[in-house]
């Protein structure tokens, strides 16, 4: 049987940077083959890479999806297969500070994953372009236009073979 992971990593109550969890809130309502699991990955990278290797079986493949700033639009949707593409170790050190501090970041989970090797060799991503910061649990309106799009991609990019 194949194990995946879907995470959310995001902010908790923070408007449009909390949409992971909202789609992976979705997400669990649906029906799953076996050997998917979710979970918040918004827990802190050395806290998810203690997770991991205390793991009996390693996943085959992981989902991540978040709110990502970036340069295109509010609601625009990037989906693609990490690389697995490390920086230089000062680098990696300044986000394993940043990590213990507590900023919430995908680049910082898939850095300090790669550099502990807890990722499986297939790892895809999920980010969607926030709208302006805000506070609540209320996104704005073109996130929420987007919640069906976002899912239906995860969704895919969770269960099919390639």
């Amino acid at each position: 049987m194949r194990e995946v992971l879907i995470g959310a990593v995001g902010y908790s109550f923070q408007g449009d940077l909390s949409t992971g969890h909202t789609v992976m809130t979705r997400l669990r309502e649906q029906s799953w083959p076996p050997g998917v699991s979710f979970e918040d990955m918004s827990v802190g990278p050395i806290a998810i890479v203690h997770n991991f290797q205390a793991r009996a079986r390693p996943y085959d493949r992981v989902v991540l999806i978040s709110a990502v700033p970036g340069d295109d639009l509010p609601g625009a949707v990037r989906a693609y297969h990490w690389p697995g593409q490390l920086p230089d170790a000062d680098e990696i050190q300044a986000r394993i500070g940043e990590a213990v501090t507590g900023v919430v970041s995908l680049e910082n989970l898939l850095v300090i994953g790669g550099h502990f090797r807890i990722w499986p060799d297939d790892v895809r991503v999920v980010e969607i372009e926030p709208g302006p910061a805000t506070w609540g649990a209320e996104h704005s309106p073109v996130i929420t236009n987007a919640l069906d799009d976002v899912a239906r991609q995860v969704r895919e990019m969770a269960l099919d073979g390639g």
